[in-house]
């Protein structure tokens, strides 16, 4: 049953979504380095709170389509199939990362219209963790060749 409804989605959905990931994840860390040199600046204590909530919603897309994308493979190399769980490993813990940043914004800092230094910290740790993610992922498909050409269901 679940097998049908992922193959609604074509086999590369992972890599259309999770460039999206990549960028909100920088661009958050952006909007919260900025915020905290201009304290009291509303603009960008509220980006840096709106593109958290984006990151996390873009990262579990990512991630579900993750699971859809895995789903079409057929055929998976030694080196890939050892990548494999530390990249899922790290894309979860990116998300976490996330979360966490996001609940120290709105618990310490969303009402003074600042950035929580605590939830820079997290952003921080979840752009170096996409950034391995991502890594992992290119490496999965360019050195061992995963999900191009033969090793996706036709």
């Amino acid at each position: 049953m679940l097998e049908s409804i992922y193959h609604l989605f074509p086999a590369t959905i992972h890599p259309m979504v999770v460039h999206f990931t990549i960028a909100i994840n920088y661009l958050s860390l952006l909007a919260g380095f900025i915020g905290v040199f201009r304290p009291g600046d509303r603009f960008y204590a509220r980006s840096y709170t709106y593109l958290l909530i984006l990151a996390i919603l873009s990262t579990i897309a990512a991630g579900v389509a993750g699971v859809i994308s895995e789903s079409y493979l057929v055929h998976i190399s030694a080196g890939a199939r050892a990548m494999l769980p530390v990249h899922r490993k790290f894309g979860e813990l990116t998300g976490v990362a996330l979360v966490i940043a996001l609940a120290f914004q709105w618990l310490l800092a969303r009402r003074k219209d600042r950035i929580s230094l605590l939830a820079f910290l997290f952003s921080i740790v979840a752009a170096v963790l996409v950034t391995i993610t991502g890594h992992l992922g290119g490496t999965m498909v360019y050195h061992y060749g995963l999900g191009v050409h033969t090793s996706i269901k036709g």
